[in-house]
């Protein structure tokens, strides 16, 4: 009796597997360029996308059912391009498939996507060769290239309106009355020089700084070391370079470079798109290629001296804090001291973990060099990658879910020869405090 109950589950797992298998092999379709799709919603577009035109999606990717990819991670939908298929019955394949409102899922051989849509050399090792990879996607707009450049010409001079409307109330508010250049820069003198303007190719020493109309300070090398700019260059905007042009040797200047001879409509690396800059320039001096030459080898043996001299006074440093902070722990065998601030209750971190660390980087006076809590910037990485220096990795690998810690790290398994920063020289000893606030094993 219970052998005949098996004999009919069993018939009947294997009715419903096989009707499953051949409803989803129907719901399936192969359109003429081959494209396997099924179809999930279908709008009123009778217009299917061509190529050359330009798609905005959503769009998500899988291997079976394990998904690789959302753009609704991005915030946006994704918009591109429709371009030659990569392979038969590609992603580009199947949007031409579609009208404004359909919504398919786009079937294709995980190795074509691997091999011709990605480019690999080889599969990964996680894909079976032959296995099926999934595109889900919802067409929500389709327009010529044509439009596509009038609609970010619009887009562009309505940035441009406001920037400038940005722009026109700084100089009222900083009551600047000077005119503007006739490409739109604005060149207000602090101190006058003397002596011949830069011409093309000369070496220019320059002191410069550089700020958003907002204060934020993006750049300065005042205070340290004059760099050498080459005249006529394709260095930073062009208008920096108009202004430069406009200095003597000695003279100092404010410019004021709006977007159109700066950053432009792209940005610039941390600097958004239509973003008016502020410049403090100095022209130091105007020198020969052979002297800017001899002058940055007799620095780079001053820096050299530097380093053996940091080097040296680095252990009697270490000693000296020690010694005042009365710090009664000892150091591991790589240098590192590390003391619990606060106790965690977590699991502790292994290689692979990914770890959220809040931090405090303190110097040896006790002065903050930076702060994730105070820029709201905790760090995350994976444990092992080499994405920290030696001594964070060290101290992570002791440290539970939620602990605090204190450590100093000597800059053999810190930054060792290199220098972060002004605060930050060769062959300095790092004091942070690290609160290990997530683990993902």
């Amino acid at each position: 009796m219970k052998i005949r109950i098996v004999n009919v589950f069993i018939v009947l797992f294997l009715i419903i597997f096989i009707s499953c298998t051949e409803n989803h092999s129907k719901a399936y379709k192969t359109a003429k360029n081959g494209t396997r799709y099924l179809v999930h919603y279908l709008g009123n577009d009778s217009v299917k996308t061509k190529e050359s035109e330009i798609v905005s999606v959503n769009l998500s990717y899988r291997l079976g059912d394990s998904l690789i990819f959302n753009s609704k991670s991005l915030g946006k939908p994704m918009r591109f391009p429709i371009i030659k298929p990569l392979f038969r019955g590609d992603l580009y394949d199947g949007l031409k498939l579609m009208g404004t409102g359909d919504s398919i899922t786009i079937e294709v051989v995980a190795d074509s996507f691997y091999l011709r849509t990605v480019n690999l050399s080889k599969l990964p090792g996680y894909v079976v060769p032959g296995s099926r990879f999934f595109y889900d996607v919802k067409l929500l707009k389709h327009i010529t290239n044509s439009d596509f450049q009038l609609e970010i010409s619009k887009r562009q001079k309505n940035e441009e309106r406001k920037e400038r409307a940005v722009l026109n109330q700084y100089l009222s508010d900083k009551k600047i009355t000077a005119d503007s250049t006739n490409t739109g820069l604005y060149f207000i003198n602090i101190e006058s020089g003397r002596g011949e303007y830069p011409k093309l190719g000369d070496m220019c020493q320059v002191y410069l700084s550089v700020n958003q109309l907002d204060g934020e300070e993006l750049f300065t090398n005042f205070g340290s070391r004059a760099i050498d700019i080459q005249y006529g260059s394709d260095f930073d905007t062009k208008g920096f370079m108009e202004g430069l042009g406009m200095l003597q040797p000695g003279g100092a200047a404010q410019l004021i470079v709006p977007s159109w001879i700066g950053v432009g409509s792209s940005g610039r690396d941390m600097v958004a798109p239509f973003t008016t800059l502020i410049y403090k320039v100095k022209l130091e001096a105007i020198r020969s290629l052979e002297e800017v030459k001899k002058d940055r080898e007799q620095y780079k043996v001053e820096q050299e001296k530097e380093k053996v001299r940091l080097k040296q006074e680095e252990s009697s440093i270490i000693s000296d804090y020690i010694k005042k902070n009365k710090i009664e722990i000892n150091p591991s065998e790589s240098g590192l001291y590390l003391k619990t601030l606060e106790q965690g209750n977590g699991e502790i971190p292994k290689k692979g973990s990914t770890v959220t660390i809040e931090y405090v980087q303190y110097d040896l006076v006790g002065n903050i060099i930076s702060s994730s809590y105070e820029d709201n910037t905790p760090f995350t990485y994976v444990v092992g990658s080499g994405a920290v220096i030696t001594g964070w990795e060290e101290a992570v690998l002791q440290m539970r879910k939620g602990e605090k810690a204190w450590m100093l790290i000597p800059s053999n398994i810190g930054w060792g020869a290199n220098s972060r920063s002004k605060k930050v020289k060769p062959y300095s000893p790092l004091v942070f405090e690290l609160e290990l606030t997530d683990i993902k094993q």
